[in-house]
């Protein structure tokens, strides 16, 4: 077994978001020198279970093996199930994985067939499937117009008044997380998410049921209007985290 192969592949596990629950079965899996070879690994993400399949392959020409792809499975609360397999080259977390089956985008930095460099929010199509059984993958590049920062302009979010709540809201947004906002005008706590196929973000209340837009903006005005709720800084503790729904 080639040392160096597994601490390669240990902190691709790491990189991923497995942590390193599996070093020890992937290292054992590794001295038997089977040709390919499947992890296991289940966690709680949001309250909801997700089962990953990692999956490991033997080169043809050298004694090393490759992290090539892990499937994942979304049990809803419902019952249902959501699944699809992601691959390396597409440099998708665990994580991402749970919020893309959760129908939720992720901004990636891509490479075209040439090598090229580009950024898009992709999102997974979750009413259809292709011939291999996967959801395609649908991609909103940079020149679809879809600004996250202005669109979040268009609502008072107190955390975009802050430099270190604004980039960490954002940079939670384009790792397709759902994340907890206050909104001047408004009690209680909102959840946004980016939604760049109509090109603004969805709101949700703290229960998760999404919010119409227009009539929340009409709402804001009336109270702030009636002097109600009006701009405050966020409290001390810790604002902006991404909440479980």
């Amino acid at each position: 077994m080639d040392k160096e192969n597994l601490e390669v592949l240990k902190e691709r596990l790491k990189y991923a978001g497995f942590g390193e629950e599996l070093n020890k079965e992937l290292e054992k899996q590794m001295k038997q020198g089977k040709k390919e070879f499947r992890l296991g690994h289940s966690v709680t993400i949001e309250d909801k279970q997700v089962d990953f399949k990692l999956n490991f392959r033997k080169s043809d020409k050298m004694d090393r093996y490759f992290f090539n792809s892990f499937d994942a499975e979304l049990h809803k609360p419902n019952g249902s199930k959501m699944s699809n397999t992601f691959y390396q080259n597409q440099h998708i977390s665990a994580k991402e994985a749970f919020n893309l089956l959760e129908w939720r985008p992720v901004y990636k930095a891509l490479f075209n067939k040439g090598g090229e460099r580009y950024n898009a929010w992709i999102q997974l199509d979750l009413a259809e499937k292709n011939e291999k059984g996967q959801h395609p993958m649908l991609q909103y590049h940079d020149r679809y117009g879809f600004d996250l920062e202005k669109s979040l302009k268009t609502l008072p979010i107190v955390e975009m008044e802050g430099m270190d709540q604004k980039d960490r809201l954002l940079y939670s947004l384009k790792k397709g997380n759902l994340h907890e906002v206050n909104i001047a005008g408004m009690e209680g706590s909102f959840l946004v998410a980016a939604n760049p196929q109509y090109k603004t973000i969805s709101v949700y209340d703290e229960t998760g049921k999404r919010l119409n837009l227009k009539d929340l903006r009409q709402e804001i005005k009336e109270n702030l209007e009636q002097g109600m709720g009006k701009k405050q800084a966020p409290p001390k503790q810790e604002k902006g985290k991404t909440i479980k729904v």
